[in-house]
Parts: structure tokens; sequence; C-alpha cells
């Protein structure tokens, strides 16, 4: 290519760049005005993890066919009370059953201790002997064997005794799963108390001193 023509084309460059200028300058200006306006904004930064608050998931409810377990930690002690018309009547008291304690031998213990102090001042009291040991309680089975100490059997007449007698056979009966209860005086099993002779049947239950 001559000189000349290269002086040409040089000079047609920089008529076209003047011409382009000249008419499509401000558009041109505007668009680059809008670049930069792009490139100097802030995307919002995304939430952290931790900023988020841990939601629990709903638990399941139960079905109409589940079961619902419940579990019995609680013992009845009876004793003896004087209603509105001072009658005598067999006061149901409910005690807490401590962790790993046979709900049976619990009652029992209990029944021996008597009414604690706010059970007194609600006008609860007990016919069996403060001095009466629990020997033992023997589970076999189907059969369980209460084993007090001789105590039990005397002091007071024959109401006391039908008295007490009933406050161990509610109590041993309500807790212990429909079991047969069989009492043992010193490791012999009786069939009449005290001096006067209560009589009585066993197993025990509500019926026992009909005789």
């Amino acid at each position: 290519m001559s000189n000349f023509s290269k002086i040409v084309i040089i000079i047609l460059i920089v008529l076209s760049f003047f011409f382009i200028k000249e008419k499509y300058g401000e558009e041109i200006q505007n668009m680059l005005t809008s670049i930069g306006a792009i490139n100097k904004i802030e995307l919002p930064k995304l939430l952290k993890e931790k900023e988020f608050e841990e939601i629990e998931p709903p638990q399941e409810l139960p079905s109409e066919n589940s079961e619902i377990k419940t579990e019995t930690n609680q013992a009845d002690i009876y004793f003896l009370a004087l209603n509105s018309e001072d009658k005598g009547i067999y006061k149901k008291v409910t005690r807490s059953i401590p962790e790993n304690e046979d709900k049976l031998d619990y009652s029992i213990k209990e029944l021996l201790k008597g009414p604690n102090l706010v059970e007194k001042s609600t006008g609860a009291y007990s016919e069996i002997p403060k001095n009466t040991k629990l020997l033992g309680i023997q589970h076999k089975g189907n059969k369980i064997i209460i084993n007090l100490s001789d105590e039990f059997q005397w002091g007071g007449g024959t109401d006391s005794i039908y008295s007490r007698m009933m406050q161990l056979i509610k109590t041993s009966i309500n807790n212990s799963e429909n079991k047969k209860i069989y009492l043992y005086i010193e490791g012999k099993q009786v069939n009449f108390l005290g001096g006067e002779g209560v009589m009585i049947s066993q197993p025990l239950n509500e019926k026992s001193l009909e005789i």
C-alpha cells in the first residue's frame, strides 16, 4: 500500500471518530455513567447460618389407635378418721414412691409409720401399734407374704384389731396388682389375731374378717 493510501485511510478514521462523537457522544457518555453506577451498587450480604433461629420440628401427635403410657408412681395408704358425723371412716392418703422402690413394699412401710404431721392435722390416725416392725415381704409369683412382728396383734380390743387389719388389707390390695396376699406373724401364717382371737381368712380380702 502506497503512503498516499495510508494517509487517506487515517484521514477517514479521524473524520469517522469526530462524526460519531458529534452524533452519539451524549448517548455514549450516559452509557458509561450507568455502568459506573452499577459497579458501585452493594449487593445484600447473605445471612450467616447462625443468624437464623433454630425452630424445633413439631412433635408428632399420637394417633387415635396409639396407646398413651402412664407410669404409676404413687401409693395409696389407708388410715382412719372421723367424718362430719363423728363416724369412723378409712381415710386414703397418697404418697409418691421413690425411684427403685417396690410399690407394695413402700406402701406397707409407710402404713406402719403412721400418718405424718400434715395428715394428722386433717384428723388421720392409725390403730396399728407404733412398735410394729416389718420383718419382710416375699414376692412369689402371684403370691405375696407380708411378715410382721408380734406387736401387730396386741394392744386394744376387738374393734382396734379389726380396724388395723382393714388398714392393712385395703393398703396391700390397692398396691399389689390383684395378687394373693397372706399375713404372717413372726414367720408363721395366722388364722386369728389378739388375745380375743379375731378370726381372719386368707388370702386377705375385704371380707377376710367376716367369719
